[in-house]
């Protein structure tokens, strides 16, 4: 009996080392972790960065900063006291600067990216090397969720204060088809001057997030009624856990250690969602409701497609017309899906084309050059967005076609 006391106490003094070791070093980590939050406070989110807009549905909020935070990216998003996702600009435009509107949607904008990594920053900077005669502004007139209806009220709007030398409108075959078909119901005309204004403030994805919503509410009782009944929690956990609560909720490392475990549960639960809101897209693919991007795929016949189109084809030329008033040209920018189902059907892409010559104004095709690349290089698995390489191959392909039209300013000596 007394020979096996050694052996026992052998055995418990490296759990007891153990235990220790594991207590310091959790001391050690709350003791860094609130240091780290002494110097460096949680940034807090702004209010945001968008608000509602009776003449054009929403628009960006002048002099806002937001920590736009998802999945794959965490950025500041500020707005300049235009209300554009751009650096300052001065309202008037300086006579020795030549002005490019760059309008378009979340594409445009650089929805995902900080400001200096957007396609319209990046081709600002691109455009002035070698120098000019005049020095290149490319203002931002992005706004996510725009498609050609809501760009050409903005076009209107801002034309005589932005006094752009070229405006240039980036067409997303994501959803601008399918944008404009739904701002256009959305719409009210003023019968006293034949204005255009909204009422309200519902989204062009409203109707899907609504089916994908009763969807999930349907699988999630189905779930329910699967499952077994769980045991009561046991009576003992929960007077222990009554009694270290008031201590964890103190304590910097498990509150960290809890948030790291609720962004892994909002991980999983944003990829869900995504995968339920694909696959209610594939299954409804003919309805313009829930696939706004209908025109990108062989679906309906060819007639209904078109019809679709008429629209963004309106709006497309009265932006024409608006920048020939002023004797400013324009340029035609298309965006592409980078999915291979999408890229194999040239339909739209033709389309697109078409009014270029309708309207005789040049045409950029981005597809091309972004064939070249697999899309998980250019864009955000989940989100879909250019990540800071798609915007990079952008700037790069605009302008090496942009300086081909003979529209910028001359270089300086030549």
């Amino acid at each position: 009996m007394t020979e096996s006391l050694p052996n026992k106490r052998l055995w418990f003094l490296p759990l007891i080392t153990l235990v220790a070791s594991l207590g310091v070093s959790l001391l050690f980590a709350e003791m860094i972790l609130r240091a780290l939050n002494w110097y460096c406070p949680v940034q807090q989110e702004s209010e945001e960065p968008y608000q509602f807009s009776v003449k054009r549905h929403h628009e960006l909020t002048p002099n806002t900063r937001y920590r736009h935070k998802e999945l794959e990216y965490d950025y500041i998003w500020e707005n300049n006291s235009l209300g554009m996702r751009d650096r300052q600009r001065s309202p008037s435009k300086d006579p020795q600067s030549f002005r490019i509107f760059f309008l378009g949607d979340s594409m445009v904008q650089g929805y995902g990216v900080p400001l200096e990594q957007t396609m319209v920053s990046l081709l600002e900077t691109s455009l002035n090397k070698p120098e000019r005669e005049k020095k290149v502004e490319v203002l931002n007139g992005g706004v996510f969720g725009y498609s050609p209806f809501l760009e050409y009220l903005y076009l209107k709007e801002a034309m005589p204060w932005v006094d752009p030398d070229l405006v240039i409108m980036g067409f997303s075959l994501v959803n601008d088809v399918g944008d404009d078909y739904f701002y256009t119901h959305q719409a009210r005309v003023s019968e006293i001057d034949g204005s255009v204004y909204f009422e309200e403030e519902r989204w062009p994805w409203s109707y899907l997030n609504e089916v994908v919503e009763a969807s999930a509410v349907t699988t999630a009782h189905d779930i329910r009624a699967q499952e077994p009944n769980k045991a009561p929690v046991n009576r003992y956990w929960s007077l222990l856990w009554g009694h270290i609560k008031p201590w964890a909720l103190k304590s910097h490392f498990l509150l960290s250690l809890k948030k790291l475990l609720n962004q892994r549960r909002l991980e999983r639960e944003y990829r869900q969602l995504e995968e339920r809101r694909r696959a209610i897209i594939r299954e409804r693919k003919d309805d313009i409701r829930i696939n706004l991007r209908l025109v990108n795929y062989p679906v309906l016949d060819r007639k209904r497609r078109l019809e679709y189109w008429q629209v963004s084809k309106k709006y497309l030329a009265e932006m024409h017309r608006l920048c020939s008033a002023r004797g400013i040209p324009m340029v035609l920018v298309v965006i592409p899906i980078l999915g291979p189902e999408e890229n194999e059907f040239k339909e739209p892409y033709e389309v697109l084309d078409e009014i270029g010559r309708e309207l005789s104004i040049p045409v950029i095709q981005l597809l091309p050059e972004f064939q070249k690349w697999p899309p998980e290089k250019l864009e955000y698995e989940v989100d879909g967005h250019w990540n800071p390489e798609g915007n990079r191959l952008a700037a790069t392909v605009l302008d090496r076609e942009l300086r081909k039209f003979n529209l910028l300013p001359p270089l300086k000596n030549h």
